[in-house]
């Protein structure tokens, strides 16, 4: 594994659990065993490696979905499921620290975060959705741009710590309860 590789997984794994704020670049200089020259000589900042963090993130949640939406052998129950429980353990190896540094201390990340989500969802959740009509599971006369955005704002509740010290949650439980909402609505059957 090659020296900028090494720095992405092992910054990923700390700024994910601790946030990046309270990592300072010389534990990660420690914990890899290099010298700080040469961590600067792949990322001149520590933003910058924020950057290359999500950029990596970006990369396996996509490569993820990609290969669940894109499964024939599965359903759309069976994908629905999968994509779930993937977001649910990514929630919860992903620490309100982290989300909290991204939004307040980096905005210009976080709003490319916010951008790479939207795109994922519109892109991936949209196939989702799409085969669930196709299936007759869900109703086809509804505008799936209005579904993808309800979605996309539900999706937020999970994202933002001001919803999770309001409801009391942690980020996996809002997006278990918001998803069951949004699946299964409010109406008694």
């Amino acid at each position: 594994m090659n020296v900028r590789t090494r720095i992405l997984k092992i910054a990923k794994k700390k700024f994910l659990k601790n946030g990046f704020y309270k990592v300072s670049m010389d534990s990660l200089v420690k914990e890899l065993r290099t010298s700080k020259s040469s961590l600067y000589n792949h990322f001149s900042s520590k933003d910058e490696l924020v950057k290359a963090v999500i950029d990596q993130l970006n990369i396996d949640i996509n490569s993820a979905l990609d290969e669940i939406v894109n499964n024939d052998k599965l359903s759309f129950k069976g994908k629905l499921i999968e994509v779930s429980e993937f977001t649910k353990n990514l929630l919860s190896n992903v620490s309100e620290e982290f989300l909290k540094d991204l939004e307040i201390n980096t905005p210009d990340i976080w709003d490319y975060y916010q951008q790479t989500r939207i795109e994922r969802i519109n892109n991936y959740y949209r196939k989702l959705f799409v085969n669930g009509v196709e299936e007759g599971i869900l109703r086809d006369d509804i505008n799936i741009n209005v579904v993808l955005t309800v979605y996309m704002n539900l999706m937020e509740l999970p994202l933002k710590t001001q919803y999770q010290e309001f409801l009391g949650l942690d980020n996996q439980n809002i997006y278990e309860l918001t998803t069951d909402i949004f699946l299964n609505g409010i109406i008694k059957k």
